[in-house]
Parts: C-alpha cells; sequence; structure tokens
C-alpha cells in the first residue's frame, strides 16, 4: 500500500486496522504483527505501536505482555453489555435532544431517516447510515461526554452482528427504521417521555430478537447471561 495521505500516520493506521477488525478481515484472536503492518501501509513502527494501544484501550485488540497483540475475542454474551450501553447513551442523548434540538437540526436528522428510506434493502449500507443517524441525535444534542461513548458501542455492535447475526440483522432492518421515525417524532415533539419509550421497545425488542436468534443457533443458555429459556423466542 502507498503512503497514506491523511491527518497523521497513527490515525491512518489505527483506521485501516480498525476497519479490518469490524468487518472481519482480523478475525478474532488473530495475531497481529507491528512489522507486517508498518510493511503493509509503508510506515514506520511507531504509529502501528501507537494504534495498537489506543485499540488495546478501546476493546479491539488485547496486548499480551511479551507476546506482542491480538484481535480481542469476540462473544455472543457480549450483546447483552453493548446494548446495555447503547439504550443508555440513546436515553441521555435522546431526553437531552428534546430539550435543545434546533429546526435545523430536526431538517437533518429528517433528512437522514429519508436517505436510509431507501436503504432497506442494503444491510450494510444501511447499517452504515444508521449509525450515523444515532450519532447525529447525539451531536445535536450537545451530549459530549455520550457521543464518545456511543461511537464505541456501534463500532462494537457493527463487529458482532457482521460475525454472528447477518442472517436476522436483514429481516428487522424494517421494523427498526420504522422505530427510527418514532424516534424523531418524538423529539420533534419535544416530548421525552414519549422518546424513552421508544428507546426502551427499540431496544429491548431487538435485543431479545438476536438472543433468541443466538439460542436457536445452538449457543447455551450459559453463554447468554440474565436470559431463561422461558424468554427466549426465536425470530
Amino acid at each position: 500500500m502507498s503512503q497514506l495521505n491523511v491527518r497523521s500516520k497513527k490515525e491512518a493506521v489505527y483506521d485501516w486496522i480498525l476497519e479490518r477488525i469490524i468487518k472481519g478481515d482480523f478475525a478474532p484472536n488473530d495475531p497481529l504483527v507491528i512489522g507486517e503492518i508498518s510493511r503493509n501501509l509503508a510506515v514506520s513502527p511507531i504509529p502501528v505501536r501507537e494504534a495498537f494501544q489506543q485499540l488495546d484501550t478501546e476493546g479491539f485488540v488485547v496486548i499480551r505482555p511479551y507476546t506482542g497483540a491480538v484481535v480481542a475475542d469476540l462473544q455472543p454474551d457480549m450483546i447483552i453489555e453493548i446494548f446495555g450501553f447503547l439504550e443508555t447513551a440513546e436515553l441521555i442523548s435522546g431526553r437531552m435532544a428534546c430539550a435543545v434540538m434546533c429546526e435545523e437540526h430536526l431538517q437533518d436528522i429528517e433528512n437522514q431517516l429519508d436517505k436510509m428510506d431507501g436503504l432497506l434493502g442494503a444491510p450494510d449500507d444501511w447499517s452504515e447510515e444508521n449509525k450515523r443517524f444515532h450519532i447525529m441525535i447525539c451531536q445535536c444534542s450537545e451530549a459530549v461526554l455520550t457521543q464518545a461513548i456511543l461511537g464505541r458501542m456501534l463500532l462494537h455492535w457493527d463487529r458482532l452482528r457482521r460475525h454472528y447475526l447477518e442472517g436476522i440483522f436483514a429481516k428487522r432492518i424494517e421494523k427498526a427504521h420504522q422505530d427510527h421515525w418514532k424516534m424523531y417524532e418524538a423529539i420533534k415533539a419535544r416530548d421525552a417521555d414519549q422518546l424513552e419509550g421508544v428507546v426502551l421497545e427499540h431496544n429491548r425488542s431487538a435485543l431479545q430478537a438476536y438472543i433468541g436468534y443466538f439460542y436457536s443457533s445452538g449457543y447455551s443458555i450459559e453463554q447468554i447471561p440474565g436470559v431463561s429459556t422461558s424468554t427466549m423466542e426465536t425470530p
């Protein structure tokens, strides 16, 4: 690969590695070799090492003393933690958005949803715009601390769904998108309680469907903390 012409070498290396981890080109527990990556990207080992350190902090890479870096493991039960963070972040940013969202930002979000209307048959494209939709609300709400958490969790979710949930994700897009329009309408009406109800139903119905899919795919209940067979629903 030719020399990367971006803001900094470390940021370029970080983006390159992260993209491949999320897409699965670098699989869970794969070793990441500094020398190989630096040669591939035509950079010195320093920005590669710095990128590893940041990715380790964010949970995408594990740096093992004396042995080097590997891609972080990915297990089905991580969906509980991921959805917990997503739900909390969306509740915080959504409530704040109801209070501070201006007309210009409302129009931007409506335009984003219109764009997503045309992507219901393209799961990967819709997923990218889905991340942008949630981040837009967070940005417009001025929830600065929440935005950083939300952005990371959406990336972890994207990695998990690509690895395990492609089969069911596409089937749930239409329902999820309808919920997004309901979120928008609640924010537009400045109705924080209505928004909270939509967010809770949106996240918990999705979580239930995904857990049911894991269960029907042969993962034991013990791998899914807090979920019993009595609450399982196969999609």
